[in-house]
């Protein structure tokens, strides 16, 4: 009796081959990085760089093609993970431009490995039931690259909450020794702030604009909404302190893990809880 595989969309084969590099080079960066012994690397950090560009370009052919230009939007915690993922290796190619990042190789992978394996399992969103047109799609993705940037910032901040745990403990794990100094994370952290706070300002305002357009009304304080404002709050108030009385450390990452938490409330929580438990629409 002959069994009728399920169909799979070419973007799943394009995100699965995808995760294969991410893993693949995870676990090469792993060995080459984290090992005692370590063996040397068979790759160039040039080359390194060519296969993980190569990995992002299958990942964004998976994801935007069907965000940017389908004639029906889906989104739910399936596209939000795949999205953090993408972002999240993003950031990390772009913040060698500017710092040493050697060390945050292993935990980025794993990471966006995780993020985007989970989002292969969970069914896909439901489609968005508002006009699509140039303003809604660039709201929608400032929002989505908001959250990215700040789940970035988020992830910085525990791996600097671990570093200094361990700064002085002569048995730190292989990863934490790896590592970049904090005073490189922090950096790292802040940048990831600045541009998501921006990101998050845009698309509160862009998504006021759009009530009021499209909908004839300003914007509903549904729980998403005052979680963002107060998620906005919260990292503008850091900013702030950062530029007026120097803020840094353990205090900035706990606010930064705070503003986070919020959004995580307010849109990937409430997205996984009603799509993938009670398969309802967000």
């Amino acid at each position: 009796m002959m069994t009728i595989l399920p169909e799979v969309s070419p973007a799943t084969y394009l995100a699965l081959l995808a995760l294969t590099i991410y893993l693949l080079l995870g676990w090469h960066f792993c060995r080459s990085r984290l090992a005692l012994s370590r063996p040397k690397s068979p790759l160039s950090p040039a080359l390194e760089q060519f296969i993980l560009i190569c990995g992002l370009a299958l990942h964004a052919s998976a994801l935007f093609p069907q965000l940017l230009w389908s004639s029906t939007l889906h989104f739910g915690a399936a596209e939000a993970l795949s999205l953090s993922a993408f972002a999240t290796l993003c950031i990390y190619l772009s913040g060698q431009l500017f710092w040493k990042m050697d060390g945050l190789q292993p935990p980025m992978l794993g990471i966006a490995a995780i993020f985007l394996f989970i989002s292969q399992l969970l069914p896909q969103g439901h489609p968005i039931t508002y006009p699509l047109n140039a303003l809604s799609r660039g709201h929608f993705l400032l929002a989505m690259f908001a959250h990215g940037m700040l789940l970035n910032a988020a992830g910085v901040a525990i791996l600097m909450r671990f570093a200094d745990r361990n700064l002085h403990q002569a048995k730190a794990s292989s990863l934490i020794r790896t590592l970049p100094p904090i005073m490189t994370l922090e950096r790292l952290m802040f940048a990831c702030v600045h541009l998501g706070f921006i990101l998050l300002t845009l698309a509160l305002l862009s998504g006021i604009f759009f009530a009021e357009k499209v909908f004839g009304h300003g914007l509903v304080f549904s729980h998403k909404v005052i979680l963002s404002i107060a998620a906005w709050l919260v990292f503008g108030t850091l900013l702030f302190g950062r530029w007026k009385h120097g803020w840094r450390g353990r205090f900035a990452a706990n606010w930064t893990l705070f503003g986070f938490g919020l959004l995580f409330l307010g849109y990937i929580g409430s997205r996984f809880v009603l799509e993938a438990l009670l398969h309802r629409p967000f």
